[in-house]
């Protein structure tokens, strides 16, 4: 999803397959951990949905692989065609879900009154998982920026960069974020913070340069990394049960920028490359078709999904899994047809 390469990395495209299938796993596991806190079912929705958490994160940090890459051609216009190319993608698909759940749903299925205002804003802010879009838009326009200082010769600034982002970013917002839930002192907290001014190495860029860096260097104590990793799975699984039983609101504690699902998407980034980063070439024909249509994979399998919920499954293991094959199944089918469409072949 992103930026695609001409020039295939196997590693990079099993990472691309690994995120665009935990993308729809969250979302098809999404009614379980929102509805009966503490039951079996939002345990195993609670579980599915802690293990997926990197969808995202590994999505930009494959695109910070290559675009800040030092053999990536960088020229003005191409990072142009990448923002247009996403400007019609979130256009496109975002009017295909007004349509179908601002209009004809409420029209032809409740036989409701179409609000104007409401289709408006829900074409502007896309359909909850079109937010994507806006990330990538905004990451693409500092490229230029980050390139001037992203490279070997300032790897100890980068690092340092990294460390900022970890615990500003990461670490103490979450932190504060969980115990503002049980008083309100850390709220002045939060405030003191904010007085630091650090955007400069807030938000997803870290994951972003995360990427360049992890693309480019191998990581020596990967044991270390791992025992992040699992220790991080752990605090996503258990940490959302004990903040949902606790204060008695669905809470989930694996948010992208959270410390935990940061190191889970380390430790998967690092296991997937150390054993595969070797493998050149590698023509796996069914891999690199969902690495190749996994954009217009993310943009449909929220359709479906929406449509697969209303079935109602009373057990989540069966809902969960058949939520999530069809919706694979169904988005990527389309995707490929889609793309033989010459008018539509570019938002997938």
């Amino acid at each position: 999803m992103g930026l695609r390469s001409k020039n295939r990395i196997f590693y990079l495209d099993i990472l691309r397959v690994i995120a665009c299938l935990s993308v729809i796993m969250i979302h098809s596991s999404a009614e379980y951990v929102t509805n009966d806190i503490g039951s079996f079912n939002f345990w195993i929705g609670n579980l599915f949905d802690s293990l997926t958490r990197i969808g995202v994160p590994i999505f930009v940090m494959i695109s910070g692989a290559l675009m800040l890459d030092k053999n990536y051609q960088y020229e003005t216009k191409k990072i142009i065609k990448h923002i247009t190319r996403m400007i019609v993608f979130f256009v496109c698909w975002s009017a295909v879900y007004c349509l179908i759940f601002e209009i004809i749903g409420p029209v032809v299925v409740f036989h409701e009154a179409v609000s104007v205002i409401n289709i408006i804003i829900s074409f502007i802010c896309g359909y909850y998982h079109l937010w994507f879009a806006y990330l990538i838009i905004g990451l693409y326009l500092i490229v230029p920026l980050l390139r001037l200082w992203v490279k070997d010769d300032n790897k100890k600034y980068v690092e340092y960069f990294i460390i900022l982002s970890i615990i500003f970013t990461y670490l103490i917002p979450q932190m504060i974020s969980i115990c503002s839930n049980y008083s309100g002192l850390f709220e002045y907290l939060d405030s003191i913070i904010e007085k630091l001014c650090l955007k400069y190495v807030g938000g997803y860029t870290a994951y972003f340069i995360l990427g360049w860096y992890m693309h480019n260097y191998d990581i020596k104590k990967k044991r270390i990394v791992y025992i992040l990793g699992v220790l991080g799975l752990i605090v996503s699984i258990f940490g959302t049960y004990i903040l949902s039983v606790s204060t008695g609101t669905a809470l989930q504690m694996y948010e992208n920028l959270s410390i935990n699902v940061l190191f889970q998407s380390i430790a998967i980034y690092a296991f997937v490359k150390s054993k595969f980063a070797d493998i050149q070439n590698k023509d796996n024909k069914f891999l690199n078709s969902v690495s190749k249509y996994s954009l217009g994979i993310y943009a449909i399998h929220a359709m479906i999904v929406a449509i697969m919920n209303k079935i109602g499954f009373d057990i989540a293991i069966i809902g969960i899994m058949t939520i999530f094959i069809v919706s694979f199944l169904i988005s990527y089918l389309s995707s490929i047809i889609i793309s033989k469409i010459p008018l539509l072949k570019k938002i997938v």
